[in-house]
């Protein structure tokens, strides 16, 4: 028990110093959070073994917190009434994970003669691209609505993606000996169906219970129940990932549901996002940190961790060119940094051991440091270059700023 509390002050300690530090010098909190648990045990050993060991342990709860989080937030931002203006940030989303996840099964099958599967499992935990930096930037930029709409949206979407292909090829992955392809569709539609039904269950159920306690704190308790719901699904077999999405989705469109159902609902959205964001601190603090504590530091997976960023560019530049105005291309490239859905993902694949999982495990750490150093200095030089075409347009009569 002394343990944990120990844990669990230094998480708190480290992630408070962490957000100073970021505050002070503009560097990635996500860089200062791994390099902090690089020098406290590859480098510096000054953390015993056993602190490490706990951390360790509670690995896979952490895990689950995020994903709740992550799943919770991605669906509760799922606008039914704005499908169509964000109709690109959903592709987006979608072609940030389905095209890493083709092509870098097969460079790693060429290459190193990787099972595709494995291969599929890396390009979908590095494509996503990360809410936690690229929202704050959007957010604190005077850009265009449009622009804005299209940043928060591809971020959040796309670990929505992320994770729900992670499941569908975890679950071969582990399991592809005892798979023919009938029996894993099976399993897949069993599967997906309990976390559909649950999702839709629990989420009307829920507006109807909300309805009735007016006045509460019902931004905590849905919360809560987000937590519940993933641990039902989860005991019983089902996808708890979708739920989560499912039921987030339906509470995040309470309002349009709510008059449709002849419902009276508030459930006071800003104090749920504050909920929200220290539990999100809490976590994404313990993965960051734990990632640079457990990490391998070796010339090899930088070498090959190079080629795959290097890679996830281009495909980001291919995806961008015809899809984004012209003006807005160099600054939409520049949201380019991995973080924690890639941490957590890759966290559960080290947790489940194996050559294969280790070896994704350590490149993701990799592609996660790379990709924050590079997008600092390139969200810097777009955002500036973004703002400079934005004043001339703004001389020349046109306007609309977020």
């Amino acid at each position: 028990m002394d343990l944990l509390l120990i844990a669990i002050a230094m998480i708190i300690l480290i992630g408070y110093l962490g957000d100073a530090l970021f505050r002070a010098t503009r560097i990635p909190e996500i860089l200062i959070l791994m390099f902090i648990g690089i020098l406290l045990v590859p480098i510096g050993h000054l953390i015993p073994i056993r602190y490490v060991e706990v951390l360790r342990l509670f690995a896979p709860l952490f895990g689950s917190i995020a994903l709740v989080i992550i799943m919770f937030d991605g669906g509760r931002r799922i606008d039914f009434s704005s499908l169509t203006a964000s109709a690109l940030g959903l592709f987006l989303g979608l072609l940030d994970i389905i095209i890493p996840m083709v092509i870098i099964a097969f460079l790693m099958n060429f290459l190193f003669d990787w099972p595709y599967v494995y291969g599929a499992l890396l390009g979908t935990i590095v494509g996503e691209t990360t809410s936690i930096v690229i929202v704050p930037v959007a957010a604190r930029m005077k850009i265009p609505s449009d622009l804005y709409n299209l940043a928060v949206t591809e971020a959040t979407f796309n670990s929505v993606v992320e994770i729900l292909i992670f499941y569908l090829l975890l679950v071969f992955a582990t399991g592809a000996s005892s798979f023919s392809p009938q029996s894993y569709a099976k399993y897949v539609v069993d599967y997906l169906s309990v976390a559909v039904f649950m999702g839709l269950l629990m989420g009307f159920l829920w507006l109807f219970i909300l309805n009735i306690l007016k006045g509460t704190r019902g931004y905590v308790a849905t919360i809560g129940i987000a937590f519940l719901l993933y641990g039902v699904v989860d005991y019983l077999g089902g996808a708890a990932v979708v739920a989560i999405l499912i039921f987030a989705m339906i509470i995040g469109n309470y309002r349009s549901i709510g008059q449709h159902l002849n419902l009276f609902i508030d459930i006071r959205e800003k104090d749920m996002e504050i909920v929200e964001g220290e539990l999100e601190f809490i976590v994404r603090t313990f993965f960051f940190v734990f990632i640079g504590m457990i990490a391998l530091i070796s010339i090899t997976y930088l070498i090959y961790s190079i080629l795959i960023t290097a890679v996830l560019l281009l495909i980001r530049y291919a995806e961008v060119m015809p899809l984004v105005k012209k003006e807005y291309r160099g600054f939409v490239w520049s949201l380019m940094p991995r973080g924690l859905t890639v941490a957590v993902l890759a966290s559960i694949l080290y947790s489940i051991g194996g050559t294969y999982f280790n070896d994704i495990f350590y490149l993701s750490f990799m592609v996660i440091i790379i990709t924050n150093i590079i997008a600092s200095i390139a969200i810097s030089y777009s955002a500036h270059a973004l703002e400079t075409t934005l004043k001339v347009d703004e001389g020349n009569g046109n306007s609309g700023t977020n």
